[in-house]
């Protein structure tokens, strides 16, 4: 008789299957069962790039930023700091994310913007923003999907995983963060000194995509980009790796699909078994076509083909049969484009670590502003935008799925 346990513990990526059936109506499976694939990141009800709202849309969002104004939503958010962009919050295009999230039902996304607005809120997530420490920012990014500093060729940037940054110890780090008190940094409670707890963690690291890199890809591309796409190395994972992940993929799958709606353009989840890309083949008929097509099983044999279909070889990871040097935890490399496009400010030529946001200035361009705490709180100049001359987002140059 087999050894069960072994051959679970040995048979790599089945989890990445196997993750998780439940009942939730946030994925939609035939009848009232859903499954919640965590290919690092997970799934939430993503789909597609932003595209021009057709009529029924427009007349839709009109509808919905209605609702928002009556409801207070789209008051400056409190934590916000003067000149700061609003990208990520009440701007249109995330206004549009989570009405295209609800099948552009506008009560219900007002529902869903209400609950993401009140996380916040109680998270101090703006705050946060300005005053995680560096080292704080920088080892939750190693946990998560984050920005190679490139972009596939239509300019969507390109988020990468190593399931293997999953170990017992990279969880070990996670779960001890969930332990700790909530950090509060105004009001009676104020303790500047309490690092952040997880919730406040993965806010910023993922508001880090919204308020940075996708406002830089738009700018960079002169059209709105407002997904990405996500190359994951499932390479390593094995059965039970995955099984001890289940806390750590439910308590992010609701941070992303609450607080960061179609933003995910599609998952490749790269290096997978021959057997585990067939079973996906048969099971995907009984999930959410829209969820389905956005992801992509691919084995050794086929994943380079596939992501060179939209991506280009110099930017896909080498683990992947590509020419890029992926490291987990690595700061965005930024390609040649990026690099143009920005105006560095003193000596700066790359990106620092921590987080980082845009500051409007009343002539239109913008302004990179490394933020947190090294030792001292930051606001130091990184880059400038400059406003471009021309109508921001040509109608004929949109992200189209």
């Amino acid at each position: 008789m087999p050894n069960f346990p072994l051959f679970f513990e040995s048979t790599p990526v089945l989890c990445l299957l196997l993750f998780w059936f439940s009942i939730t109506p946030a994925y939609g499976l035939a009848g009232s069962q859903t499954i919640r694939l965590y290919l690092v990141e997970l799934l939430s009800r993503d789909s597609r790039a932003m595209t021009v709202p057709n009529g029924d849309e427009a007349s839709g969002a009109s509808t919905f930023s209605k609702l928002c104004a009556d409801a207070g939503l789209l008051k400056r958010p409190e934590g916000l700091k003067d000149g700061d962009a609003v990208d990520g919050f009440t701007d249109e295009a995330t206004l549009l994310r989570f009405l295209q999230a609800n099948d552009m039902d506008s009560t219900k996304a007002l529902e869903q913007l209400k609950q993401a607005t009140d996380f916040r809120a109680k998270n101090d997530a703006f705050r946060i923003y300005d005053r995680i420490s560096v080292p704080d920012y920088e080892d939750t990014r190693a946990l998560y999907p984050h920005w190679t500093g490139r972009c596939d060729r239509e300019g969507r940037p390109i988020l990468m995983m190593d399931v293997s940054a999953l170990g017992k110890e990279g969880m070990g780090e996670w779960r001890k963060t969930k332990q700790i008190p909530q950090a509060t940094l105004s009001g009676p409670d104020a303790d500047p000194e309490i690092s952040p707890n997880m919730p406040q963690r993965a806010l910023a690291h993922f508001d880090y995509f919204t308020r940075f890199v996708l406002p830089l890809c738009s700018a960079v591309q002169g059209k709105p980009v407002t997904s990405c796409a996500y190359v994951v190395d499932a390479g390593p994972l094995y059965m039970k790796q995955a099984w001890e992940l289940r806390e750590f993929a439910n308590d992010i799958s609701w941070i992303l699909a609450t607080c960061f709606p179609e933003t995910i353009y599609r998952i490749y989840c790269c290096n997978v078994p021959g057997f585990l890309a067939r079973c996906w083949a048969f099971l995907k008929s009984f999930v959410n076509p829209v969820t389905a097509s956005k992801i992509q099983f691919l084995t050794k044999d086929n994943a380079y083909d596939t992501l060179r279909e939209t991506i280009e070889h110099d930017n896909i990871p080498t683990s992947i049969g590509g020419g890029f040097q992926f490291e987990t935890g690595m700061l965005p490399d930024l390609d040649d484009q990026i690099r143009r496009a920005l105006e560095w400010s003193g000596s700066h030529v790359d990106l620092p670590p921590g987080p980082i946001k845009w500051i409007q200035t009343a002539g239109g361009d913008r302004k990179a502003i490394a933020t947190g705490t090294d030792a001292e709180q930051r606001a130091v100049e990184v880059a400038t935008l400059r406003a471009p001359s021309s109508e921001k987002y040509p109608e004929d140059r949109i992200v189209e799925e």
